[in-house]
């Protein structure tokens, strides 16, 4: 059992564990509720680590880690709770930060950072808990957001996100409180909304989606606050 000890700096930082990751070279990465970030090194079972310092703009943005992502370049993507999103430099062991500013149309959308995944052409999806989703341009170092927009039946269910899953076909699958999933086809413009509709008993059984999940049937599951839907894409069914 690993655990944090206050007297030892090389101790795991936080009790709390928030996310896990295994990176290429066989690190793993641990996030913390309030402790940053955490990597454990299989070789002493020593934890170097990470964290945010107000008098260092190139530290971690902040200590309540959520998602650890490393996309196929092996760039390390880490989310968090208030903070924004961060992107780790190996060579130099610091963090570049993109948080919200209400002034730039083309920042992240929200700090709160719920989920990170790249998709089969290489972008990079960012799901925010309070400002909808976020799509990375590398070429700008800028994000193209998308949010709820009640006179567009084609736009995001919610902005409120809480997962992304992208299936063998490349369609994205955003997951919402409140609102059900989204699909999205990143070929096309527009998003499908599937939600619970009480007059329909096909419909998904719950508006709340935790998750979604393919399994190697090529069947997709969906985890909602009201059970687990099963989604028959030649019918539209759950």
């Amino acid at each position: 059992v690993f655990k944090h000890h206050p007297t030892d700096p090389r101790t795991l930082s936080d009790n709390a564990i928030s996310a896990l990751h295994q990176d290429q070279a066989g690190d793993l990465w641990i996030g913390t509720e309030s402790g940053g970030l955490n990597r454990f090194d299989p070789q002493t079972e020593k934890f170097p680590r990470y964290q945010h310092d107000p008098e260092d703009l190139e530290s971690l943005s902040h200590n309540f880690v959520l998602p650890i992502y490393e996309d196929r370049s092996g760039v390390l993507w880490v989310g968090t709770y208030g903070g924004g999103l961060n992107l780790f430099d190996h060579e130099t062991e610091k963090f570049r930060r993109y948080e919200h500013n209400p002034e730039d149309p083309h920042s992240l959308s929200g700090n709160t950072v719920v989920d990170i995944l790249e998709d089969q052409f290489g972008t990079l999806w960012i799901a925010t808990f309070d400002g909808g989703l976020n799509r990375y341009h590398p070429e700008s170092d800028s994000f193209t957001s998308y949010h709820h927009d009640p006179a567009d039946p084609h736009s995001l269910g919610n902005s409120t996100l809480a997962s992304l899953f992208v299936d063998h076909s490349g369609l994205l699958w955003i997951g919402a409180v409140g609102s059900g999933v989204s699909r999205l086809d990143p070929r096309q413009q527009g998003f499908v909304l599937y939600r619970h509709d009480p007059t329909d008993e096909d419909s998904l059984s719950n508006s709340n989606v935790r998750n979604v999940f393919e399994d190697r049937s090529g069947i997709l599951w969906i985890a909602t606050n009201g059970g687990l839907n099963r989604y028959d894409p030649e019918t539209g069914r759950y």
